[in-house]
């Protein structure tokens, strides 16, 4: 696994904690599961671009442009990403009644690996694919 990935599982690991922290604090609340489910998404979302960029792929390029066409990538990825997440929740969880924790932990992992981290290759440049300057 490149360093690139293991600092990404380890930036879905703490979005993905994050995004169980609110949907159980809001089911404290007595938020049904399919209300709580976008705030959730939308913190995981904060912590996914943020950690991915700096971290993750070390992209320190902070200029204005590239944060903006950055921003923009990320957000049209994590748009379909988000649907897919709320949807496969719903399924899951809503229509199917699967434990809610848990069904967001398997469909978080499912998009995750299978549709947001190899777009965020093309939003981000790791390290080692980089030109030199």
């Amino acid at each position: 696994m490149s360093t690139t990935l293991t600092r990404s599982a380890i930036v879905g690991v703490a979005a993905t904690l994050a995004d169980l922290a609110m949907l159980a604090l809001l089911g404290a609340l007595d938020v049904s599961p399919a209300w709580a489910n976008v705030p959730a998404l939308t913190v995981g979302i904060v912590i996914q671009f943020v950690g991915n960029k700096l971290w993750a792929f070390r992209d320190l390029n902070n200029d204005a442009r590239a944060l903006a066409r950055q921003g923009g990538a990320f957000l049209v990825v994590e748009a379909v990403a988000f649907a897919l997440n709320a949807l496969l929740f719903h399924v899951l969880v809503v229509l199917v009644g699967f434990p809610t924790l848990l069904g967001r932990v398997l469909v978080s992992a499912a998009v995750y690996f299978g549709f947001s981290y190899p777009l965020w290759g093309r939003v981000f440049t790791a390290p080692e694919n980089r030109s030199p300057s």
